[in-house]
């Protein structure tokens, strides 16, 4: 859809096209397909434009200046050359303040750690800490992993339609196979805590559980830098984490069939490299604009404010007797 009235700024003809003339004809050829000019002219007027398009370097204001025989008709000639693919512009503006993708990966990192410290630990991680933790929200909290886990496919799948260079691609659904069916880890972990597979398909997930895994399916759909950019927090290890987890769920009596699937699944990220993922996969963008930068990072910074959230809605919601989320 034409946007603008001014097709070109510095117009030219493409690398290709030939012009020659044939007495009062104009011949310009390209490829397959040829134009044929037959403006009468007093002049050279018109054969002196064609060669200056074939120069380039110009501006449709300098043209219809050198050539004020022509000037009533230049516009429709350009429209018409464009119509036909014969032209380009002469030069395009030097974008300023673009990043290589691995730079953008380096600035992201800073930022987040950043936002990280400025949001504050994780409310699960203190209430572990502080021997506070209880056992009804380290079941809750993998609860509710479950079901991010268990949305991670249809997450994913969207982001495999966006056309990207082809490393992304492959990355994307490698993937998307590595996660596919994982959450029967969690079902497990659960099973073991006494809670059945088919109770736990039943549970609804908290708001803010919700808001988490569609935050990211919106960014799979819509915005796929976002999306790359967003996968290192759901994929990197926390090894300080999962050792304070364990510890707990010993101290809590729940058994090593509870915490050794969920602490497994880390491990099968680290171990697949999944954790470097947004690191792989920004390292095959070659530039990204300082606009889409700030978007991205606004975006990321967003969806880490989202998980806090949710990590203290799992802490208020599972703090006393452990009360399953089904609603018939």
């Amino acid at each position: 859809m034409q946007t603008s009235p001014q097709r070109f700024t510095t117009p030219r003809f493409r690398n290709g096209v030939s012009y020659t003339r044939h007495g009062e004809e104009h011949h310009i050829d390209y490829r397959q397909q040829s134009v044929v000019l037959t403006l009468e002219q007093n002049d050279n007027s018109l054969d002196d434009f064609l060669l200056d398009l074939q120069k380039g370097g110009k501006t449709l204001a300098e043209l219809k200046s050198a050539y004020p025989t022509l000037s009533d008709e230049i516009e429709d000639l350009i429209v018409q050359f464009d119509n036909h693919y014969l032209l380009t512009e002469s030069h395009y503006p030097i974008i300023s303040d673009t990043l290589s993708g691995k730079q953008f990966a380096n600035q992201l990192k800073r930022y987040s750690l950043a936002w990280h410290a400025r949001l504050g630990t994780s409310s699960l991680y203190v209430a572990m800490s502080e021997g506070r933790a209880t056992r009804s929200q380290l079941i809750g909290f993998a609860i509710e992993y479950y079901h991010i886990v268990k949305a991670a496919p249809s997450i994913i799948a969207p982001a495999m339609s966006h056309k990207c260079p082809d490393p992304i691609f492959q990355g994307i659904k490698r993937l998307f196979l590595e996660e596919h069916d994982h959450e029967t880890l969690l079902l497990k972990a659960l099973s073991a805590a006494g809670i059945s597979e088919g109770k736990v398909k039943e549970t609804t997930p908290l708001s803010s559980t919700f808001s988490v895994y569609c935050t990211l399916g919106t960014f799979g759909r819509q915005h796929l830098l976002s999306f790359i950019s967003a996968l290192f927090l759901f994929e990197e290890p926390y090894p300080e984490f999962n050792l304070l987890f364990v510890k707990t769920c010993k101290a809590l009596d729940l058994p090593e069939g509870f915490w050794k699937p969920i602490v497994g699944h880390s491990a099968v990220n680290e171990e697949g490299g999944h954790h470097l993922i947004t690191d792989e996969l920004l390292g095959h963008i070659s530039a990204i604009s300082a606009e889409e930068a700030l978007v991205t990072l606004v975006h990321i910074m967003t969806l880490l404010e989202t998980m806090k959230i949710w990590d203290a809605q799992i802490c208020s919601t599972y703090e006393s007797d452990l009360e399953l989320r089904i609603f018939a």
